[in-house]
C-alpha cells in the first residue's frame, strides 16, 4: 500500500494487515496506528464497525492516529482525493478522537478504478506523500 511505502521511504518500520488477520490485543504495542475501509454506503463497513467495537476495549490514549478510505466515486479535488463529508474514514477518526487518540492528519479519501480497486494512480501516488508527511512528523516526535 502507498502509505506504508511513505513511511518505509522515511524509514519508519511498518506492520500491514487486514483486520480479519490482525489480533486486536496486539494494537497497544503500536505507537501509530493508521486505520482504513472502503466507504460503503457513505459509511464504514460492517466489518470495520465491528473492529472498531473491539479497538475501544483497549487503552489507546496519546496513540497517534490516521485514518482512510477508499471509494468510486467521480467528485475528486486537484490532489486525487475525494472530499465528502460523510465516508468510512470520517467514521473512523472520529472512533479515533473518542478512544483518546491524538490524529496527526485530518482524514483522507482515495478514489479506486471500478467498484473496487486499484487505487487511482494519482491517489496512490497522493498516499505515498502523505506516508512521507506523517513519517517525517513521526521521526521528529519520536
Amino acid at each position: 500500500m502507498s502509505l506504508t511505502m511513505g513511511l518505509e521511504d522515511i524509514g519508519i518500520e511498518t506492520t500491514c494487515v487486514g483486520i480479519d488477520d490482525f489480533k486486536v490485543s496486539e494494537v497497544v504495542k503500536y505507537d501509530f496506528i493508521a486505520i482504513g475501509s472502503p466507504t460503503h454506503i457513505l459509511k464504514a463497513s460492517k466489518p470495520m464497525k465491528d473492529f472498531l467495537m473491539e479497538l475501544k476495549t483497549f487503552n489507546l490514549r496519546g496513540k497517534l492516529g490516521f485514518s482512510f478510505d477508499t471509494r468510486n466515486d467521480s467528485k475528486m479535488n486537484k490532489r486525487g482525493l475525494l472530499v465528502l463529508e460523510n465516508s468510512a474514514s470520517r467514521v473512523i477518526e472520529g472512533w479515533m478522537k473518542r478512544m483518546k487518540m491524538e490524529i496527526v492528519k485530518s482524514r483522507e479519501s482515495a478514489l479506486v478504478e471500478g467498484r473496487e480497486g486499484p487505487l487511482d494512480q494519482r491517489a496512490d501516488e497522493v498516499f505515498q506523500q502523505i506516508g512521507r508527511e506523517i513519517g517525517t512528523q513521526l521521526k521528529k516526535s519520536g
